[in-house]
């Protein structure tokens, strides 16, 4: 995502935009498609180099660095997340919110008021090749995400909890995608009826809601974040951690009544196309524009 604000800023608004590596991930090994080629430079090469015309743009995940105290220039934080972080650094100049949820922790915790515009869905036609009912019937992808203990032992509860009113449920089809082209990512989702996310908490809940847009029947946990857009029984069958007797229940009935399945996914697919690039595009702009007009800044 913050790749995609720098795309804005650069071309929507002319300024030169350079990428802030952290990990090994570049525009030639990425598991996304990056169309700008944009410059890069390490972190400590970007704190020597940032001067008082220059924007950082910084997830809270990187609050430990401390840049809104130590940087120079003007510094805006995309919050995407509620537990990537011990203490948010609460100086920057602008912050944005992921998710109402997130804004609302934000609020009560730091007493910080801020905009929501949710994460964005991008899929390939060609991930997305097989209708809901060319699925195999009592196909299950389950998503693990989070603490690798915790996840495992929520899995043996759910198998355990499930086995119990319809034996034979088959739950050892993980999604993996670590490493994976995002399109080859896509394609795991497009293949199964239905999604169980065991994620227990996220900022938004970004791969549920491909889930929905890649027409799967979405089930498990809302990770609270995904309250944006999960709507229990109009468009999934989610919960909240830690109630996994209720995640069985919901998969139990999914696959008992597979029409009504089938009318959540298509539901949730409606809800999923809502949440495109170009609604995240326009609401990033108007930011933009707003957090601009204060100084003559560079990207």
């Amino acid at each position: 995502m913050a790749y995609h604000l720098g795309r804005i800023l650069h071309l929507e608004f002319g300024l030169e935009a350079i990428a802030v590596r952290v990990g090994e991930e570049s525009r030639e090994n990425g598991i996304f498609h990056y169309d700008v080629r944009l410059p890069n430079i390490g972190i400590v090469e970007m704190e020597h180099q940032i001067t008082s015309s220059d924007i950082l743009i910084s997830n809270p995940s990187f609050s430990n660095h401390f840049f809104g105290l130590r940087l120079a220039g003007r510094k805006l934080m995309y919050i995407q997340d509620f537990k990537t972080f011990t203490l948010l650094d609460r100086y920057f100049d602008h912050y944005v919110c992921v998710s109402r949820f997130v804004a609302k922790f934000v609020k009560t915790v730091y007493n910080l008021r801020t905009p929501v515009i949710p994460a964005f869905v991008e899929t390939n036609p060609l991930s997305n090749r097989f209708g809901w009912h060319d699925r195999p019937a009592a196909s299950i992808l389950v998503h693990l995400k989070g603490d690798a203990i915790l996840q495992e032992v929520l899995l043996t509860r759910l198998r355990d909890s499930v086995a119990r009113s319809r034996p034979g449920v088959d739950l050892d089809n993980i999604l993996t995608g670590a490493s994976l082209p995002h399109d080859d990512f896509l394609a795991q989702i497009g293949a199964c009826r239905y999604f169980v996310s065991l994620s227990a908490a996220e900022g938004f809940g970004l791969v549920p809601l491909e889930a929905m847009a890649m027409g799967a029947t979405v089930i498990g946990f809302d990770g609270f974040g995904g309250r944006e857009y999960m709507r229990p029984g109009k468009n999934c069958l989610t919960t909240s951690y830690p109630d996994t007797e209720g995640v069985a229940e919901r998969l139990v009935d999914a696959l008992e009544k597979p029409a009504y399945a089938e009318r959540l996914a298509e539901s949730g697919r409606i809800t999923a196309s809502h949440f495109g690039y170009e609604r995240f595009r326009v609401a990033w702009h108007h930011q933009f524009r707003r957090f601009l007009k204060t100084a003559g800044c560079r990207a």
